[in-house]
């Protein structure tokens, strides 16, 4: 279940109550409130940009030409093949 145990835990009579504040403590604080009802998780209070990397970073994975260069990627800095992140970031200019 990933790290969603880590979440803070808020019923669903307590969402009502407390809306507002645990809508700026998403906001602020970018911590994630789990929604439960008679005790059991039903839904996910989230930040909205971290909605939407989320929904990118899986789009991005769903593609099997980007996965298959993300993983030959990763195979070669296990091998010692990938260039050093200076050399990167000076290609950049950064």
């Amino acid at each position: 279940m990933l790290d969603i145990l880590k979440n803070p835990f808020v019923g669903v009579h307590e969402l009502r109550k407390n809306l507002t504040k645990l809508l700026s403590s998403v906001k602020e604080d970018g911590a994630d409130v789990v929604i439960t009802q008679q005790g059991k998780p039903v839904a996910l209070l989230m930040d909205v940009e971290r909605y939407l990397e989320m929904k990118q970073a899986l789009k991005e994975f769903s593609d099997p030409e980007y996965l298959a260069a993300l993983l030959e990627a990763k195979r070669e800095i296990r091998e010692g093949k990938g260039n050093p992140a200076e050399k990167v970031f000076a290609n950049k200019g950064l």
